[in-house]
């Protein structure tokens, strides 16, 4: 079925106007990085410090997690498996279980998500969807890599929110 997926996506809805686009998400959030741009931000201002501090600490344990199951699991990319899948941009040599974009994208998403008051939580969350599906779009990851890739940020990010007034007494 993830083969499946993949297929119909390259087939049915990879085209010009969206290729660029979601390549471009992909490509800022390869190591995490637009996250952590983020979160680094919060982090340096009074008024969200806490919000920085707590979506760094998703990051980095939620990725620490993910990359530990990567090297445990050693999933082949889905472009390696499936001979009719052509992946868009430079392929990834890692493994691809669970997805490290997604995890980075929803921890983050999941902890500003509760911080965060009004439309941003909606923004955040809403590019962390389009991220992941990103990783589809392009061909590296099976739908049960990013599925996998939720679930690592979600528990990562709740422990990380239930740890909170270990780190700070918390407002939220």
């Amino acid at each position: 079925m993830d083969g499946t997926i993949l297929l119909f996506i390259q087939e049915h809805i990879r085209m010009d106007l969206l290729t660029p686009i979601l390549m471009l998400i992909t490509n800022i959030g390869h190591y995490g990085a637009i996250w952590l741009v983020i979160a680094v931000i919060m982090a340096l201002h009074q008024s969200t410090r806490e919000q920085g501090i707590l979506t760094l600490s998703a990051l980095l344990l939620s990725g620490g997690i993910a990359e530990c199951i990567k090297h445990l699991v050693m999933r082949p990319r889905p472009f390696l498996q499936i001979p009719e899948l052509t992946p868009l941009g430079v392929p990834p040599h890692s493994f691809s279980f669970p997805s490290g974009h997604t995890v980075c994208a929803f921890a983050a998403a999941f902890i500003l998500w509760r911080t965060c008051k009004g439309w941003p939580r909606f923004f955040f969350l809403f590019f962390a969807v389009i991220m992941a599906f990103s990783r589809l779009y392009a061909g590296v990851h099976y739908p049960t890599d990013v599925l996998a890739g939720i679930i690592v940020a979600l528990a990562g990010s709740s422990l990380v929110w239930r740890l909170r007034t270990f780190i700070f007494i918390s407002k939220y």
